[in-house]
């Protein structure tokens, strides 16, 4: 055994000497020559990385080239940029191409105006008041005796008469408007509700053309109040559906606003929508006007935000305009040039193409484009560089001026930066970085030129780690066998020596007369019944168990009378039993089917069970055996009240030579076979058996055995 050992240990050794130091000058070499492979792959990815950045800057570039051609086309066809022709053809082509966010023409760089340009609002102060416009047209008037009646005296039903009356006698569509808002106002005031909304019904329908001295859109205002009167009525489906009408009217621009008549009519409506919706239980037709209500307020946002750019650039841009491309009129047509204009929160991306003298009486006529930065980025260059970059290897991050990222990969990159360059002209003002990724240490000896020394190192140290592995694995084993034997052995000692002493103990005192009390000799003789039986019991678990590891052992299929059997076998362990008080209980489902099995096989494991359970039932002296049939399935169970078994043991009491870590359950006696024989028996009656058991409050052994099929 010392000299097989020592081999053993000699064997890794051996594998050191021979494999591991010839392994380890070979992958230092292969490591030199990684590394000279390394720097050379560094410079060709270098001047990868170049090109493909090349590549997608030019793309960029031609993009906006191509668009901008397309562009100066359109106007070389229309030379007048009033022509409702150039209009149309410009719509076409902005249509057409989605990088173009906004066309613009200037006169000298005076002002600015978008001829597409469909803004929610235009700026306080651009749309004529009634005020402002020519009224020889509309007779002076005096001032109305309505108005004394309505806002002095507070007579309403005089007011209304005399506004009525009034109205009846003019014929100027501008003052019969102004007096049936009139008569609309006060009848509110008096509280006739239903009244009022049938005179703004017909303001918003026969007068929908005529402006109030402010300039707001007599149809606005009445509609406005319209949506108020009902909701003031108690209608609410009717007031958030005129509401809801209303919005999207103003979001669709159906009427020229100024910003703050917008705001005005914007606030005022979501507010009221919002607070229909709060306090109303939200039935089936208001939740459908809470969906598009969500939906025109998201589109109103974009818009917002799209006008306020335009505004600030039409308001702001011009002298920038100027500084960026002063007045040269000798500058062919078609030369355009691009630049970047910030404005507070705004950023414009310009194309300014033509800058020429139409006649000797017309200044200079500039258009231009602004781009729409979001497809520009987020549609062709992230396209760009989807296609050119291979994201496996190469990461890549858009950057603006401010080195804030504005465009990323889903897989934001690892690696270190090998490459940073920004576009023609620096227009757009972004920078492209591209990174390599850390690539996997596997695949850089994988691809390595000469990997050969790699694989070389990985063969032989192959070797040397399968024969270590081997080899280890081979005396583990055997040690293992070696400790099983052993504790086998001292196990099966013991198990064979407390019951032949005892036998031999009781033997010598009955022999030599010392048992006068025959209640104590018949005591005896149980007791010594009781521990052949255990021996026998020992020594056919052993045997049995032997015979099924090595599958030698021979099943005898009969029929069984299961309910015979247990009462036997529950008589005799009942007989071994009784000294110590134990009471085993059999409960037995009546006509009991019978089954196909192995009768000593079955008895063995039924006994193996109860014994079991006998001695793990620690100060309980009760047992109950159970058995009946379900569905096609004899069941029988053997329940004790003892110690228990710990959740996390459970599933192992059925492993050979296993016992319990518990302190008490070490002290029972036992070989660590009887559950694993009981297991194997029943599995090949092709049955199956569980355990449910909690500390302290004994376990439930359940055996499931078909009662057809052996």
């Amino acid at each position: 055994m010392g000299i097989s050992f020592h081999k053993r240990k000699r064997i890794p050794l051996l594998f050191l000497i021979g494999i591991g130091i010839p392994c380890l000058l070979l992958g230092y070499l292969a490591f030199r020559g990684i590394q000279n492979d390394k720097a050379l792959l560094e410079k060709e990815r270098l001047n990868d990385h170049r090109k493909i950045l090349d590549l997608i800057t030019r793309s960029v570039g031609d993009s906006i080239l191509k668009v901008e051609q397309a562009f100066i086309l359109t106007l070389d066809k229309n030379q007048d940029t009033q022509q409702p022709g150039l209009i149309l053809s410009i719509d076409s082509l902005k249509k057409q191409n989605p990088l173009i966010e906004e066309v613009f023409f200037s006169e000298n760089y005076e002002k600015i105006y978008f001829p597409l340009a469909k803004l929610l609002f235009l700026p306080d102060g651009s749309n004529p008041s009634l005020s402002s416009l020519s009224n020889t047209s509309i007779p002076a008037r005096k001032v109305p005796t309505g108005q004394q009646l309505e806002f002095q005296e507070k007579k309403y039903r005089q007011a209304i008469d005399s506004y009525q009356k009034e109205f009846e006698q003019t014929s100027y569509p501008q003052i019969k408007a102004e007096l049936l808002s009139a008569i609309a106002r006060v009848q509110k005031k008096s509280t006739l509700f239903r009244d009022a909304l049938k005179t703004y019904e017909v303001i918003a329908r026969d007068y929908s053309s005529i402006k109030t001295i402010g300039g707001v859109p007599l149809e606005l205002a009445a509609l406005s109040e319209i949506s108020s009167l009902s909701l003031a009525m108690g209608d609410t489906l009717t007031a958030i559906k005129t509401y809801s009408d209303l919005y999207k009217d103003l979001v669709d621009r159906k009427w020229v606003l100024e910003r703050a008549q917008y705001e005005f009519f914007s606030r005022k409506i979501i507010s009221s929508i919002d607070s229909i919706l709060s306090y109303v239980t939200l039935v089936e037709p208001l939740q459908q006007y809470n969906s598009s209500f969500s939906k025109l307020k998201a589109e109103e946002t974009d818009q917002r935000r799209i006008t306020e750019q335009l505004l600030t650039f039409q308001e702001i841009t011009a002298a920038d305009l100027k500084a960026k491309g002063p007045l040269i009129t000798e500058e062919p047509r078609n030369a355009a040039r691009r630049f970047t204009l910030e404005s507070g929160e705004h950023e414009y991306l310009i194309s300014l193409l033509g800058k020429y003298i139409r006649n000797e009486n017309q200044g200079n006529q500039i258009s231009g484009f602004l781009l729409d930065a979001d497809y520009l980025r987020d549609i062709i260059l992230y396209e760009l560089l989807q296609s050119n970059v291979n994201s496996k290897k190469t990461g890549w991050i858009v950057k603006d001026r401010d080195e804030k990222t504005i465009l990323k990969p889903e897989n934001i990159p690892s690696g270190s930066l090998t490459v940073r360059t920004n576009f023609l002209g620096g227009f757009p003002p972004w920078f492209v970085e591209l990174y390599q990724n850390d690539p996997d240490l596997f695949e850089t000896f994988l691809f390595s030129r000469r990997g050969i020394y790699f694989y070389m190192f990985i063969l032989l140290a192959g070797i040397l780690i399968f024969g270590l592995a081997l080899t280890v694995r081979t005396v583990a084993h055997e040690l293992e066998l070696s400790k099983m034997k052993s504790d086998f052995v001292s196990t099966i000692s013991h198990e064979f020596k407390s019951p032949l002493s005892s036998i031999r103990q009781l033997a010598e005192m009955l022999q030599s007369g010392r048992v006068p009390s025959e209640n104590r000799r018949q005591e005896y003789y149980d007791v010594l019944v009781e521990q052949s039986e255990r021996l026998s019991l020992l020594i056919d678990n052993i045997l049995d168990f032997a015979k099924i590891e090595e599958g030698r052992k021979i099943f005898d299929f009969q029929i069984v009378d299961i309910g015979l059997l247990l009462k036997e076998i529950v008589s005799v362990i009942q007989d071994q039993v009784r000294h110590k008080d134990f009471v085993i209980h059999v409960e037995i489902e009546k006509s009991l089917p019978p089954i196909r099995a192995d009768r000593e096989s079955l008895t063995q494991a039924i006994t193996n069970l109860i014994d079991n359970a006998v001695k793990y039932s620690g100060d309980s002296r009760k047992i109950i055996v159970r058995a009946y049939a379900v569905d096609q399935y004899l069941i029988f169970t053997v329940k004790d009240f003892g110690i228990g078994i710990r959740k996390e043991e459970i599933d192992k009491v059925f492993e050979r030579f296993y016992r319990g870590g518990d302190e008490l359950t070490r002290t029972v006696k036992g070989s660590g076979l009887g559950l694993t024989l009981v297991k194997q028996i029943i599995e090949a009656h092709h049955g199956e058996i569980t355990v449910e058991s909690s500390p302290g409050r004994g376990s439930t052994f359940t055996v499931r055995i078909p009662l057809r099929g052996i």
